[in-house]
């Protein structure tokens, strides 16, 4: 992990940040996680029009409730890993919602399709020494050929993808 701000570069906590997904499958939630990313981060509250992140997610880490989601993942006709190594998310704007609530938007991009997302986040914790924020987003897998061939039918795999991300920063 590395994250890196202007006032000096942010160490990620072990075991603190992740980036994890949740989508239905055969009607049921399978929950999985992305177990090595990266970030640049420069965000300060008071100057949101200066703040940016992006994050870069290594595809062949994945983890899942069952091992043959994990596998699967990795093939062509999903990540296409051989392909598309890397997933990544490149802020665009931010915006205060009130109290400790925030929204960024961004290009999401996954196997070479490029959309723009918005993530809505939290910050927990914030000081010059610690940050700490819990975001969800939700994209359709669809918009990005994820599920090809035969698993474009949403009958089995549903098309919304639930993201759940943590990033928990010290210097």
């Amino acid at each position: 992990f590395s994250a890196f701000a202007e006032d000096g570069p942010w160490h990620f906590k072990a075991g603190e940040s992740f980036v994890k997904f949740s989508v239905a499958i055969e009607g049921s939630p399978v929950d999985g996680e992305f177990t090595k990313f990266s970030a640049n981060i420069l965000f300060d509250k008071e100057n949101l029009d200066q703040a940016k992140v992006d994050i870069t997610i290594d595809s062949n880490h994945i983890e899942a409730a069952y091992s043959d989601v994990a596998t699967n993942l990795k093939k062509k006709d999903w990540f296409d890993v051989e392909n598309f190594p890397q997933a990544r998310f490149v802020s665009q704007s931010f915006k205060h919602l009130g109290g400790n609530d925030y929204l960024v938007t961004g290009e999401l991009t996954l196997r070479n399709v490029t959309r723009v997302e918005t993530l809505y986040f939290t910050l927990i914790e914030y000081d010059a020494t610690m940050a700490q924020m819990n975001g969800k987003m939700t994209i359709n897998r669809l918009d990005y050929g994820v599920g090809q061939g035969g698993w474009r039918d949403l009958s089995t795999v549903g098309g919304k993808v639930f993201l759940n991300v943590s990033v928990a920063v010290y210097r």
